[in-house]
């Protein structure tokens, strides 16, 4: 299912490039829930939080 193998503008590229977004946009939505549910549980276990720049 490799994209680059694919004619550009033909029907099973498009295809192919839809599936690869797909897959994309869940990997990324995964990595976004997990630092949000992460982010979330470190600010409800402690009341401050001090950054030392």
């Amino acid at each position: 299912m490799s994209l680059s193998h694919k004619t550009k503008g033909s029907k099973r590229y498009e295809k192919a490039r839809i599936r690869v977004a797909k897959f994309h946009a869940k990997l990324k939505d995964t990595r976004t829930d997990f630092l949000h549910k992460l982010s979330t549980e470190i600010i409800r276990e402690n009341q401050t939080i001090v950054l030392e720049v």
